[in-house]
């Protein structure tokens, strides 16, 4: 069967006047016709007319009017497709079976059925058991009965109920259907006595749907101390791919659309204290960056965009890394200010929604407020201090080229920083400052308590074009002539697999700014979600399985061979981090000498031969001190 087959089904079988009203609209017969108050316009008379023979809907008043399907895609802000779910979820249609399954693999299939199974155990767990537990959540949470079951809030069970699920299958399908489980993490397998074991044990349960309501995976949350991970999620697989979802995506893009806005906020219990709160309008992004395809998906709803991420160092590495990417496609988010609480949830329990929404109303442009926080608190009065805030107020903008909206700020900027050169010398050297950054490569800034500091230049983004989405799995891939592992790059790899503990504290996520390569940095924070996720002796065959599709195969088996299995305490962690931290910046500071001392045959003026020695001598002295 197919969409269009549906499509006639809606049109042929469902009375035009059936599916408003079932939408809410109250319609009084009048001769042969009926009439209704119409809901696209502020009106009290019935002036929509809605006649079944024709399938046809018409407001002499405002003009709306057409299909079935125009009536719903208008009043619920929906495309067409999300139409036709929404018609056959309110009809008891089975949209499912209209799709082609062609297209899907038997193992896809499989996935889904056993995800919808969970979700439902879960939720009935959480409904009908009431473990203590669970229902202390929601009480301490704020959560009522109404948003647990919107957001199929649950309960997963001591016992082993998914995995008992797979074993009352019928006997042909069960292995493979065992296997799928496997693969997408919700069972796991022990390898010491061969049984299996569900992956989600006495935690609260929360459904990870994807843009169309359906459940692809789970974030999960501890209910006793002892256990390792507070938050534990779905392992990455064919069908779970955090970099492609957007928490709570299926209930705000009706709102989205409506409001023309959408606040972007940092994890589950964000989202849900936003929408409960009347801001339906927000998503959450499931991990430290925006993949490309919730990119698109929400600049395709709006372009107005407020990023209302965490209120410490790394939600504001995440907002800066979210904001770059959406200037590269000409739109400015803007910054909702969470000063002094942690979170939105944190701030709207403390101050209430009439604060966040005047938050809201009064943000400013992200640029504009990462320029003011470079700002010091004192007059500027040495000349190259303003030069060199300039230039990273160029480094905030490049990501929109030329743009009206990068000059005009430029030249405001220059002004506020006491600069008097003129508009055309600012702009000419703004120019210069982007023919230099696509043509050279990023190094790391070496930075000390006594100069200002500069803040890294997003990915190499002519790299990052060469991304392809795997149609199999929804993964990367990479291109095939991938960049060159720098010596940098290769010591912080070694120390990770070596000592994985290190990965559960934000001092290593610092580290990546020495990274040049996007696999590299992709590959590590993928780590960094995984090691909450599983246990450590299951570490080595996760980093070494994943290490091949970044072409990192080799390094990692390297490291592998210096693991230990040995658990450290979070001092021991610490020390070892900031001992690498210091590695890192000598190894960095070398290859940025060499690389200097190789450009020494390109010169061709003594002036430039002087500047080549003197940032060589400048290498040498932090070297010196480093020692």
């Amino acid at each position: 069967m197919s969409l269009q087959q549906l499509r006639e089904k809606i049109v042929n079988e469902i009375p035009i006047s059936d599916l408003i009203e079932r939408y809410g609209v109250h319609l009084v017969r009048k001769g042969n016709n009926l009439y209704g108050v119409c809901p696209f316009h502020d009106d009290t008379n019935p002036s929509m007319s809605v006649v079944n023979d024709k399938r046809m809907y018409k407001c002499f008043s405002c003009g709306a009017g057409h299909s079935h399907f125009d009536f719903v895609m208008n009043l619920q802000s929906m495309e067409f497709i999300e139409a036709m779910k929404d018609i056959c979820d309110k009809f008891g249609i089975d949209f499912d079976s209209y799709t082609n399954k062609k297209e899907k693999s038997k193992e896809f299939i499989y996935a889904e059925k056993l995800l919808k199974v969970a979700s439902t155990i879960y939720f009935q767990s959480g409904r009908n058991l009431k473990p203590e537990q669970y229902l202390d959540f929601l009480k301490n949470r704020h959560l009522s009965d109404e948003i647990a079951d919107l957001y199929q809030l649950g309960f997963a069970p001591k016992k082993n109920s998914v995995y008992d699920y797979v074993c009352s299958l019928p006997k042909k399908d069960r292995n493979e259907i065992l296997q799928t489980a496997l693969k997408i993490g919700i069972i796991k397998h022990n390898k010491d006595n061969g049984s299996h074991y569900d992956t989600f044990r006495e935690r609260i349960m929360f459904p990870i749907w994807d843009h169309y309501g359906k459940v692809i995976g789970f974030t999960s949350r501890r209910i006793h101390e002892y256990q390792h991970a507070k938050y534990m999620n779905s392992i990455e697989s064919f069908i779970f791919n955090k970099r492609n979802l957007l928490y709570g995506l299926h209930l705000a893009k009706s709102f989205i659309r409506k409001r023309d806005s959408v606040i972007v906020v940092e994890g589950n219990m964000d989202q849900i204290a936003t929408y409960k709160k009347g801001f339906e309008n927000s998503v959450a992004i499931m991990g430290t960056a925006l993949g490309d395809n919730s990119l698109r998906t929400l600049k395709s709803m709006t372009k107005n965009i407020y990023l209302a991420l965490d209120n410490d160092e790394a939600g504001y590495k995440a907002s800066q890394r979210t904001n770059r990417q959406f200037l590269e496609h000409g739109i400015l988010p803007k910054f909702v200010d969470l000063s002094p609480h942690k979170d939105p949830d944190d701030f709207l329990d403390k101050e209430g929604t009439l604060a966040f929404q005047d938050r809201i109303d009064n943000a400013q442009a992200f640029i504009d407020y990462e320029f003011n926080k470079l700002l010091p608190q004192r007059p500027i009065e040495i000349l190259d201090e303003k030069l060199n805030l300039l230039k990273q107020a160029f480094d905030i903008v490049s990501p929109l080229g030329n743009d009206l909206n990068a000059n005009e700020r430029l030249v405001s900027w220059a002004k506020k920083l006491g600069l008097e050169s003129s508009k055309e010398s600012i702009l000419d050297n703004y120019g210069q400052f982007l023919k230099d950054s696509k043509s050279s490569t990023f190094q790391p800034k070496i930075t000390n308590q006594n100069t200002p500091q500069e803040e890294p230049p997003a990915y190499d983004e002519d790299y990052m074009a060469n991304f392809v989405e795997d149609s199999a799995n929804g993964m990367p891939s990479y291109p095939e002539e991938e960049d060159k592992i720098s010596k940098t790059e290769e010591t912080l790899l070694l120390a990770i697999i070596e000592h994985p503990d290190c990965l559960e504290y934000d001092e290593m996520t610092d580290l990546l700014d020495f990274m040049q390569s996007d696999r590299v940095k992709e590959y590590i924070l993928n780590l960094k979600n995984l090691i909450f996720e599983i246990d450590q002796r299951e570490f080595k065959n996760f980093a070494l399985s994943s290490s091949s599709e970044y072409g990192l195969e080799e390094i990692i088996k390297k490291g592998i061979i210096k693991n230990k299995g040995i658990q450290l305490e979070k001092e021991k962690a610490v020390k070892i981090i900031n001992d690498l931290r210091k590695k890192l910046i000598k190894e960095n500071l070398r290859e940025k000498r060499q690389l200097l001392k190789l450009k020494r045959s390109e010169i061709k003026t003594q002036s430039e031969l002087t500047e080549l020695l003197k940032e060589i001598h400048d290498i040498e002295k932090k070297l010196f001190t480093l020692k």
